[in-house]
Order: structure tokens, then C-alpha cells, then sequence
């Protein structure tokens, strides 16, 4: 025997069932006070936009910024957000800018000194060939190996390499790119 499940708006469903279990949709209005935002309860509408449920402001801390510095989540952003405690708390952190996978091929376009190169990312297009990906712009990498073997480890223009993606302790923390190409020998006329 086949049963018909029909679908449902699963989201409409959580809201329905999330005062209950201390779950609240909400849009963050302004910054309070460093992670902590005002906020206005939200339900969906029933063309599945969102409209504003109630007046009364909810106070709501946002657990991905720090506790001590200025919230930066922009206004009418919105959230599911949970009862912990008595304390409606959410977890927005930064999408990150939209830019270049974590690790990609790059040919090195060329050397800036001191273990840093201009390096333009790549796609591959067939067994050992790369073009410049569409709409990429050139970023400045750092060689792991020149930075450790000195200028001996030199890479040439040109040189493919698989670059990564790391984040630095800045506030708000800035994307740095590495490759490590350790290139032992130097041929001498």
C-alpha cells in the first residue's frame, strides 16, 4: 500500500512549535551594547515573506561576535534565536568575502621580494593545462620555503602552485595566502 505524504513549510512548523521549546524567529534591529542586539519577533506571512509578530523587543546576544567589542551584525538581519536560560542568544558570524577557495592553483605572475609573489588563480582545462579563472584578480602570496631557505628557494614566474587560504589574528581578521614551493637548486651559467 503507498501513502501521500504531503510536503510542509518546515521553518512555519518551528515557529509554530517554538515558543514552546524557546525558539524564537526574530529580526535584529540595532546594536545594544557589543554582542548584545535589540530584536523584534518575526513569523512568516503566508506568501513565505516574513512580517513582524509582535511590538515588544526582545533583547538578543549574538555568541560569534566578542562580548567586548561593538556588535557588527548589520540591521534587519534575521535569526532563529533560542531561550538559554532566560537569554535569547543567536550565532551570526561574517560570511567571508566572496573571493577564492581555500586552496586553488595560481600561476605566479610575478615576485614582490622578501618571499612574496602575485599570484593569479587558475582552473584547470585538461590533464597538466591552467588558464586565469574568469574574473580573477591577482593576490600577493607568500612562499613558506623562501621564507625558511632564503632567496635560494626562489620560484620563477610562471610557476604554477597550489595556494592556501589562511586568516590572521587582526580584527577583523584579514585572508593571507601561502604556498610552499621549495626550489633547491639554481643553475649558474
Amino acid at each position: 500500500m503507498t501513502r501521500t505524504v504531503p510536503f510542509h513549510d518546515s521553518l512555519y512548523r518551528l515557529g509554530q512549535v517554538g515558543a514552546a521549546l524557546g525558539v524564537q524567529l526574530v529580526r535584529l534591529v540595532e546594536v545594544i551594547e557589543n554582542n548584545r542586539y535589540s530584536a523584534v519577533p518575526i513569523e512568516f506571512a503566508s506568501d513565505g515573506s516574513t512580517q513582524q509578530a509582535e511590538e515588544t523587543p526582545l533583547t538578543v546576544t549574538n555568541l560569534a561576535e566578542p562580548a567586548d567589542q561593538t556588535g557588527q551584525v548589520p540591521a534587519d538581519t534575521e535569526a532563529v534565536a533560542l531561550d538559554v536560560e532566560g537569554r535569547w542568544i543567536v550565532f551570526l558570524k561574517p560570511q567571508p568575502e566572496q573571493g577564492p577557495s581555500a586552496t586553488f592553483p595560481a600561476k605566479v605572475v610575478d615576485s614582490l621580494g622578501n618571499a612574496a609573489y602575485s599570484v593569479l588563480e587558475q582552473v584547470c582545462t585538461g590533464v597538466g593545462s591552467f588558464d586565469d579563472k574568469s574574473g580573477a584578480q591577482a593576490v600577493t602570496a607568500h612562499n613558506l620555503a623562501e621564507l625558511s631557505l632564503g632567496p635560494g628557494a626562489a620560484v620563477d614566474d610562471g610557476t604554477i602552485v597550489m595556494v592556501t587560504m589562511l586568516t590572521d589574528t587582526g580584527q577583523p581578521p584579514a585572508a593571507r595566502y601561502v604556498f610552499d614551493h621549495p626550489a633547491y637548486a639554481k643553475y649558474l651559467d
